[in-house]
């Protein structure tokens, strides 16, 4: 089954070549094109995408307001922030209201396709310089606390998921099956308390 994909972007032009490459690729569905996010509740409800491709600077309201409007009612959709942005305060505010993803524009179109997939296959893509931010907050007081109920090996992982590793990526770097890093997640989340990459994520890396 096709993945609907929904984007949000004010660009025109940006907006019109992502839905092109989106149209033109079996593997999604192009569940609408908007160029703010004043509706995105209703928009949802009517399209119902399984990811959305979210912009920060739109008019009438931010990606990261429509990010967080979404997620008290929609909780499931997987939301990519595709930004101009890099500053550490858009990044964690749009991690912690629920993104899955965090790609700036400077990437590539094929990277953020890519991304697509990843999401939906429970990775966590960001661009590599957001990640390195994401991981220089380990040394927090809070998340050290979180960090010390994972194993060496948990650890490991969601190191590799936090730079945006897929769980393909994670079980060849580690040498083990994919069925075993789904294993050792389920073990992260029940030892965190958390129902996805993103807020275990968080918990161990941006919790300050």
């Amino acid at each position: 089954m096709a993945i609907k994909v929904a984007i949000y972007e004010d660009n025109l032009a940006l907006r019109e070549t992502l839905s092109e490459i989106i149209r033109s690729n079996a593997e999604f569905e192009l569940a609408g094109e908007f160029g703010h996010c004043l509706d995105v509740i209703q928009n949802c409800e009517a399209y119902k995408p399984d990811v959305i491709i979210m912009d920060i600077d739109m008019p009438g309201r931010t990606g990261i307001e429509g990010l967080k409007a979404l997620k008290s009612v929609y909780p499931s959709i997987e939301v990519i922030m595709n930004t101009v942005f890099d500053d550490d305060d858009r990044i964690f505010k749009a991690l912690r209201e629920g993104a899955t993803g965090y790609l700036l524009k400077k990437s590539s179109l094929s990277n953020l396709i890519n991304s697509i997939t990843e999401v939906v296959n429970g990775g966590a893509p960001m661009s590599p310089s957001i990640a390195r931010k994401v991981l220089q907050f380990q040394n927090s007081k809070e998340s050290f606390t979180e960090r010390n109920k994972l194993s060496e090996r948990e650890l490991e992982i969601i190191n590799l998921l936090a730079k945006g590793m897929s769980y393909k990526m994670v079980a060849t770097e580690c040498f083990i099956s994919i069925d075993t890093v789904r294993t050792y997640i389920k073990r992260i989340y029940e030892k965190l308390q958390v129902h996805s990459v993103t807020e275990a994520v968080h918990k161990v890396f941006i919790q300050k």
